[in-house]
Order: structure tokens, then sequence, then C-alpha cells
């Protein structure tokens, strides 16, 4: 089992950084065929009640929670404070057991430029046909709501392990957000802790 863990761990890192998207650089901030669209499965956060000159969207000035904003990348999103910054542009949550390959929760955001041909629906099929060898009309798709935006949440995407994909297209990009592990009982506490607080936060700042 330890071995399995430890392949799934290495694997995650080498899809974060080997992905054919830009990898963005996040500033971490000291502030602790398309379908009728969907119920929206993940609410907002609700901002802070302080007053703030912050520029920025009110979901990225919650106070009980930490920010990542990435001026390059054009968004920002809150985590839980517990979760750190991770080497691969993201964020990763503490080690969820003691041995010498733990378990842990990552998530990250790539962007590059869209193809203006597609809908989200359509280049998230064309990346996920690349990325996993299953059929992806047996994953389960449903439509979500990213800052306006309706975009795809793909999941469970088996590859060395099996990922949840939130695609989603906004100002001529094409965002994909990527939540690892969904197949480990020990960390899906975390993986939707996570993609609660990040989903429910998430906002474009261009």
């Amino acid at each position: 089992m330890k071995l399995l863990v430890l392949i799934l761990n290495l694997a995650s890192l080498l899809i974060f950084s080997g992905c054919s998207f830009a990898v963005s650089t996040l500033e971490p901030v000291s502030t602790p065929q398309e379908a009728t669209p969907t119920a929206n499965i993940m609410p907002r956060l609700d901002p802070s009640p302080t007053p703030s000159n912050n520029p920025y969207p009110l979901t990225c000035q919650v106070t009980d929670l930490s920010v990542y904003i990435d001026q390059d990348g054009g968004y920002c999103f809150a985590y839980p404070p517990r979760f750190m910054v991770a080497d691969f542009a993201g964020v990763r949550s503490p080690d969820l057991d003691d041995g010498l390959a733990p378990i842990f929760v990552t998530f990250g955001v790539e962007f590059k430029p869209s193809n203006a041909e597609f809908t989200s629906r359509g280049e998230a099929e064309i990346f996920l046909k690349d990325f996993t060898t299953v059929d992806i009309d047996t994953l389960t798709w449903n439509q979500v709501m990213v800052d306006g935006e309706w975009g795809w949440i793909v999941e469970p995407v088996p590859t060395m392990g099996a990922w949840r994909f939130v695609f989603v297209q906004h100002n001529g990009y094409l965002y994909r957000l990527s939540y690892w592990p969904v197949d480990i009982p020990e960390a899906r506490a975390d993986v939707d802790e996570l993609t609660q607080t990040t989903l429910g936060s998430f906002a474009f700042t261009r």
C-alpha cells in the first residue's frame, strides 16, 4: 500500500509539472455537446464582513481563510489555512499519515489560451482523451458555476490515482482546476473540503 501511495504521489507531481497548460505562479497573501446547466453545486463563500480597501473580489477577502492571488493568471481563491503552498504552483494538505510515503491532497490551477472553436466541454474532452485511457463518457460530468461562468466538473479521472477536474473558459483562456486524489478513502474529506472552499471562492481578476 505504501509503495502504491508513493507512486501516486510521484505521479501527481509529474502531472502538475509536465502538463501542456501554462503553470501559473501563485502569489500568497498574508490574510489568512452542452447540456442544460445544473444547480450550482458549489455555493459561493460569504465575503469578509470587515470593510477593506483590497481591490480583489470579495470572496478573496475572507478573513478566516488563507488566500492566493495570481496576478499573471488573473484569478484568486481562498483555501483552508491548514493547507500549504506546494512546489507545483498550488496547495496541498498536511500529510494524512506518518508513513514513509504519506497520503496528502493537492490542488492546482493551470491555464492556457482557449480555442474559440470549442466550448469548455469540447476543450475538456480533448484534454481528457490524451490524459486517460478510459472512455470519457463513463466519467461523471456536471456543470458548475465558477465566478459567473459555467464550467464542467469531471470525476473520477484515473491516471495513477483518480482526479477531479474543473474546466472553465473565461476572457479568452481555459482554466483547469485539478484535485487529487479522489479514490483514496483517507483523503476524501480533505479533497471535498478543498473543492468546496476553492470553488466557492474562485474569482477572476481580469
